[in-house]
């Protein structure tokens, strides 16, 4: 049950700091950051790979 919860806080902090990153390079270039957080915060690198590819 440790692992766990280790393994779902170490995912959890993952999201954070991915959705934090986005935000910032969103509103760089002027996109809706609000939008781009939720995606990655909801589906990790799914989210922050549909937004790399979008912002080609």
């Amino acid at each position: 049950m440790v692992r766990l919860r280790t393994v779902l806080g170490i995912t959890a902090v993952v999201h954070i700091v991915l959705a934090w990153l986005v935000r910032l390079d969103a509103k760089k270039r002027g996109d809706d950051a609000g939008k781009w957080v939720v995606t990655t915060l909801l589906t990790g690198v799914f989210g922050v790979a549909k937004y790399i590819q979008d912002g080609r």
